[in-house]
């Protein structure tokens, strides 16, 4: 495994995650999660509206925080590598958050779902990629050929 394979994914899970920031905004997610919640469409406005818009730009935010800094880890992808199981959690618990809002919430079923897909991508991929970096970090020269190119 070379550094592109962790490159790509930690390139992708950056923009992926800024645009999800840029989507979350309060100016442009109300369309969003009334296509995601139906109901809010019913009756949900101002104060409530707004705090909805708040809460999920507090996961945007979040989002848009590990995006920034996996494009920052770009520069040293095998250095920075402990970014990807971070991503792998950040997934697991949002595709439970999915299977929650779809069960209980009230969730666009269609909606859920290709959230759900999206994440259990990014899931699969990181565990992958996250044992080929444990494979070649195992490896005794690699550990050194790595310290020598950090010094």
């Amino acid at each position: 495994m070379n550094d592109k394979a962790i490159r790509w994914f930690l390139a992708a899970i950056g923009i992926f995650y800024l645009l999800n920031f840029l989507g979350l905004l309060p100016a442009r997610s109300a369309a969003v999660l009334m296509l995601m919640y139906p109901s809010v469409g019913n009756g949900f406005q101002g104060e409530l509206m707004m705090l909805l818009q708040d809460a999920w730009l507090v996961v945007g935010m979040q989002l848009g925080a590990v995006g920034v800094l996996a494009l920052w880890a770009l520069r040293e992808p095998i250095r920075y590598a402990g970014i990807i199981p971070v991503v792998v959690f950040i997934e697991i618990f949002d595709a439970m958050w999915d299977v929650y809002s779809m069960v209980l919430s009230s969730e666009t079923l269609w909606f859920g779902l290709t959230t759900l897909a999206i994440h259990l991508v990014w899931i699969i991929w990181g565990i992958s990629l996250w044992r080929q970096v444990g494979d070649r970090l195992s490896q005794p020269r690699a550990v050194d050929a790595e310290r020598n190119l950090a010094d």
